[in-house]
């Protein structure tokens, strides 16, 4: 920053050769026909605009590299963030919003970097000029500095318009891009129910308001820079008007004139500067704002100490509670359970029971409004939270989402150590298979349209790999089979078979096939694990015997 300021300091200084080299030419050169002076004060002038032109450059890199600094810390900081932050207050948001506010980076950058940034650095030299209007023109100030203070006044009104039009079109850009972002994460629902048109109307509808709003934007900013181009002229206009008489009555020189005209000038650019910038502010202070509010999101609870690498797989939930915000319904209410290393349970429960925040409520990712999770005998939040869900606690979801980049890099979460150990879980289940037959094989490329050439069973499995590769002694099954054919539900049974006993298990789905794997079975009911008596054997009947029927 002093570098700007001292920069700024120069130009400023600089700019005032040429309204001081007119006043010598018409002032004192002219009247003299002094030939020789003009080629030297010419000569001055050369070499000070062309220090100006080099300053201005130089001034013009700082502050781009100051924006991008800018630009580059605070995007890290604020991605890093939301992905640190807790997943209901996240989604709550919706991630169209958090696009949105991210987007918003570019616009505040022009805070710390452009002509927002000249602009304040420049305004203070304002009044340098007017006091050398004043000691070359006297009341000739007076005119220029009502100018300015008229101009001033005008951007100060048009600005307390412009930035409520500006909350409202952003308001509608938000709803827009919501209601895209919702539309083609479900084009398939769309499709299968010919709601085609009915979507295109609503963002049509959408589309109309945004574009309304973006009109009176443009309407605004451009009725401030045309009247404000007005002003500036009816400024010199005043100037040179009124210096005129002063010129005819003797009271002061042409030159005199011909600087402060030139002096009104540099006076004016400053402001119009601070002026288009005090317009645009209200956009940035608004993009401020909306980028603040992702460093308001609650984190989750970190802990500082080092997490142990000998996890035993023990898991405990004691009394909790847990709804989502406070008028939300209940999805837990003084839900217990015990399980043991290496112990497999199973789960069932009703559609909208709660069992996927069940998950995420023992892997940590969601806070029980009260009672404790805990892993291994310790609060599951005193331990790093990526360090569990990475080694210590799989979770294999209903549906698995990949990442761009090729189908191997999915399955080691871009880890090149993980090869070896993917590629075997891949074998084991199944997934080998259907890798042989894609044209790329492991290194088939996964992201943007890519991702849905691949059928969500198969998706799935990636998915399972990637959990498991780290080989966690704790694995959180969430009906992660729902989309597999046969062959991989097959499969996948079969390795939860061969890994019960060294992992703890714990199974939700309403399959009995993987039910029966447990050594123990809840139902998830009215938010409490409630669990099921054993079924007794049943006895063998003598041969010939019949159940009697009474007639």
């Amino acid at each position: 920053m002093p570098s700007l300021i001292l920069s700024s300091l120069a130009i400023n200084l600089l700019s005032l050769a040429l309204p001081l080299a007119l006043l010598q030419v018409y002032d004192r050169i002219i009247p003299n026909s002094s030939l020789s002076t003009l080629l030297i004060l010419v000569g001055g002038v050369v070499v000070a605009l062309v220090l100006e032109l080099l300053l201005r450059m130089a001034r013009s890199a700082i502050t781009a590299w100051i924006g991008s600094r800018f630009e580059h810390l605070a995007g890290c900081a604020a991605f890093r963030h939301m992905l640190h932050s807790r997943i209901d207050a996240f989604e709550r948001e919706g991630a169209g919003l958090s696009i949105e506010r991210m987007a918003g980076l570019r616009t505040a950058k022009e805070f710390y970097a452009g002509q927002a940034l000249v602009a304040l650095l420049d305004l203070p030299f304002v009044v340098i000029f007017l006091a050398l209007i004043w000691l070359l023109g006297g009341p000739l100030v007076y005119v220029a500095g009502g100018m300015l203070v008229l101009y001033l006044v005008f951007t100060l009104i048009q600005a307390r318009g412009l930035r409520h039009t500006i909350e409202d079109h952003t308001t509608l850009r938000d709803r827009r891009l919501s209601f895209s972002i919702e539309v083609l994460s479900g084009v398939h629902t769309v499709k299968s129910m010919g709601m085609e048109a009915q979507m295109v109307q609503r963002y049509d509808r959408l589309l109309e308001s945004v574009a309304g709003g973006s009109r009176g934007v443009a309407y605004r900013n451009a009725a401030t820079l045309n009247i404000g181009t007005l002003l500036s002229q009816l400024a010199l206009i005043s100037v040179v008007a009124f210096g005129a008489t002063r010129v005819i009555d003797l009271q002061m020189t042409v030159g005199a004139l011909a600087a402060c005209t030139l002096l009104t000038g540099r006076a004016m650019q400053p402001l119009q500067r601070a002026a288009g910038f005090w317009s645009r502010f209200q956009t940035i202070r608004l993009s401020r704002q909306r980028l603040r509010a992702i460093f308001d999101l609650p984190l989750e609870p970190r802990s500082d100490q080092t997490a142990t690498a000998q996890w035993q797989g023990a898991l405990e939930l004691e009394d909790v509670h847990f709804r989502y915000g406070e008028d939300g319904p209940v999805i837990l209410e003084g839900a217990s359970l015990a399980v043991a290393p290496g112990e497999c349970i199973g789960i069932n429960g009703n559609n909208g029971a709660g069992k996927t925040s069940l998950m995420a409520l023992m892997r940590g990712t969601l806070i029980p409004d009260s009672g404790e999770v805990r892993f291994d005998g310790r609060q599951i939040f005193d331990y790093d939270a990526a360090e569990v869900r990475r080694s210590g606690i799989a979770y294999l979801p209903q549906q698995g989402e990949l990442f761009k980049g090729t189908l191997l890099e999915n399955m080691t979460m871009f880890r090149k150590g993980l090869t070896g150990k993917a590629r075997e879980l891949a074998a084991e289940l199944g997934l080998d298979q259907v890798v042989a037959k894609l044209p790329g094989g492991y290194h088939t490329m996964i992201g943007d349209a890519g991702e849905d050439a691949l059928p969500r069973g198969i998706k799935q499995r990636v998915a399972i790999v990637r959990a498991l590769v780290n080989d966690p002694k704790a694995v959180l099954f969430d009906e992660a089979n729902t989309a597999m054919d046969s062959n991989g539900d097959m499969r996948l049974r079969a390795y939860l078979e061969q890994i019960k006993g060294r992992v703890t298990l714990i199974i939700v789905s309403s399959r009995p096939s993987l039910l029966n794997l447990g050594d123990r079975r809840f139902d998830l009911t009215d938010g409490q694990l409630i669990e099921r008596q054993a079924e007794p054997p049943q006895q063998n009947r003598p041969e010939g015997s019949a159940e009697r029927v009474p007639a």
